[in-house]
């Protein structure tokens, strides 16, 4: 089952923290039975499929975006090293506006798809599972072995991996449900006044 195999993998990395409401939610969304009986579904209850999905979806995006920002962060540090330069933790944090304010490339792009704005709702956790990851306060990355800042760059890049996985499967959901009320506007299935009224 899809559902089995994200649970193992979230847990390991610890992905979603405590917010087990949040958890049960990802996993429903994630589980392959989520969109049976769609295309019998009232249009209220695809509302609130789509905006669940949005939700975590801006959960997993934010999670994203602070895992790819500790990798910036601890790539630039060891190209330093490379070039003979040494780093105080005060160099540290004066660099970090200069790291982290490239947005590099991003594979996180959802095409064609409405991308409605919302705020993560566990910003605070996902902080600290993030930080979790690094292994070390961040004021210590200056000081610490390359070989600890190695094992901190493999560590986030896999929970990096199962959030990007995760989030394609999302993206799936939110397709297929976007896919289906869209249809049914345009065939005259559902009130373009009702979406204006909800939205």
């Amino acid at each position: 089952m899809a559902t089995r195999f994200f649970w193992d993998r979230l847990r390991h990395i610890e992905l979603v923290g405590s917010m087990s409401e949040t958890n049960e939610r990802l996993l429903e969304i994630l589980d392959n039975s989520y969109l049976d009986g769609l295309l019998s579904q009232p249009m209220s209850t695809l509302r609130t499929m789509r905006d669940a999905c949005d939700q975590i979806e801006c959960d997993l995006s934010f999670h994203r975006r602070l895992l790819h920002g500790r990798v910036d962060i601890l790539r630039d540090e060891l190209r330093r090293r490379s070039e003979g330069s040494v780093s105080t933790p005060s160099e540290l944090v004066s660099r970090l506006p200069r790291i982290l304010s490239d947005p590099g490339p991003s594979n996180g792009a959802r095409g064609n798809r409405l991308v409605r704005i919302m705020a993560p709702i566990r910003a605070d956790q996902l902080e600290r599972d993030v930080d979790a990851l690094l292994g070390m306060p961040l004021g210590e990355v200056a000081t610490a072995s390359a070989a600890d800042i190695e094992g901190s760059i493999q560590r986030i890049g896999e929970s990096e991996r199962v959030v990007s996985d995760t989030r394609r499967v999302l993206h799936e959901r939110l397709d297929a449900i976007q896919g289906e009320m869209a249809r049914r506007y345009r065939d005259g299935e559902a009130d373009i006044d009702a979406l204006l009224a909800n939205e």
